[in-house]
């Protein structure tokens, strides 16, 4: 049942396994978990988004096999990836936790994650449950307004818990730091599953870490590729599209993206380079005209977007825009104007 929880682990080639996020979920998101059995070890690929998310991901792996946790890869540091180290730690506090440079600096930065760095702060944490109440009360709103359709309403209905059990699922969390970074290429070898952590260059972040696994051809890419809906905000394109050329030479058979089902083949690669080549083209020809950035958006036209992406009712096309078009395209749009982007920690 999809409970906003992980689902159980589902095998994605020979010593690989990947915890999903359940299909239907968008606002309380949890990013997918790679879990790779070496010869003396687990190597995890991401934690989940809250302390309870990585206790239960040591609970899934202790039903596959034996052997310890040695090591945690975070992609990036969105808070539905790195937060559930801590629940990882209590059971292998000797495991490693790598991550790029970037992604650590920007997880030491209290006010970039918004939770307690290293110990609990409850003083941050009765902000977010502050701001999860007001969600849960709009959506519960929403739910009951005669003027929404009825799927509308019952997609604010379902959502609504989901927020609330995040919030729980969240308390006694902190950010715990990474004990080892890297900048292009770290190995992590062994002679059945080794991992290769790669930095191939800026896209849905600019500390984004992928890891591949040479001998079971299969590429796990936290959030630089999502599915059914990409997460882009408000990331540059150029160099997006030259980290997914640099992806696109690796010989995988399985894609385990951020969010999403695994991918056995390349054509969600190539919707996604077209959707960011698009809303380049568009919003190049927009900013030759007087339109203000408001404007501009307003005429972006999303319709070829919905399709290929198959947002085919409002709810998917809702948050297809506020993950993906609205910010992307305003980036886009801006760059093209030559508006500096004063997004800091993207």
């Amino acid at each position: 049942p999809e409970d906003g929880r992980l689902m159980a682990p589902e095998k994605v080639a020979d010593h690989v396994w990947v915890m999903r996020q359940p299909d239907r979920l968008w606002t309380a998101v949890i990013g997918n978990v790679g879990i790779v059995e070496q010869s003396d070890g687990v190597v995890l690929i991401d934690s989940g988004g809250t302390i309870a998310d990585g206790r239960e991901v040591v609970a899934a792996g202790a039903k596959l096999t034996d052997k310890p946790v040695k090591a945690v890869v975070l992609t990036h540091w969105h808070n539905d990836h790195p937060l559930g180290v801590p629940g990882i730690l209590e059971r292998f506090p000797e495991a490693r936790v790598i991550a790029t440079a970037k992604t650590a600096e920007l997880m030491a930065d209290p006010e970039v994650l918004g939770i307690g760095v290293g110990a609990p702060d409850e003083a941050r944490y009765a902000a977010r449950a502050k701001a999860s109440g007001d969600r849960v009360a709009d959506y519960l709103k929403s739910a009951a307004d005669p003027a929404l359709p009825a799927d509308a309403r019952r997609e604010y209905a379902n959502e609504a818990p989901w927020v609330r059990t995040r919030l729980q699922r969240q308390k006694g969390g902190y950010v715990a730091l990474p004990t080892e970074t890297f900048t292009d290429r770290l190995l992590i070898d062994d002679p059945v599953a080794p991992v290769e952590l790669l930095y191939l260059g800026r896209a849905n972040t600019k500390g984004d870490a992928f890891a591949w696994l040479p001998k079971q051809k299969v590429m796990m890419t936290g959030d630089v590729v999502v599915l059914p809906t990409p997460y882009g905000f408000v990331s540059p394109i150029d160099p997006w599209l030259a980290t997914l050329e640099r992806l696109e030479a690796y010989d995988f058979e399985a894609l385990v993206p951020g969010h999403g089902k695994v991918q056995r083949d390349r054509s969600y690669l190539a919707t996604l380079r077209w959707s960011m080549t698009d809303i380049k083209r568009q919003a190049a020809e927009l900013a030759k005209t007087s339109a203000t950035a408001e404007e501009a958006s307003e005429k972006f036209d999303v319709s070829e977007q919905e399709r290929r992406f198959g947002a085919n009712d409002a709810w998917t096309k809702y948050w297809l825009s506020g993950y993906w078009h609205a910010g992307m395209f305003n980036t886009a749009f801006k760059q093209a104007k030559g508006i500096p982007n004063e997004n800091r920690i993207d």
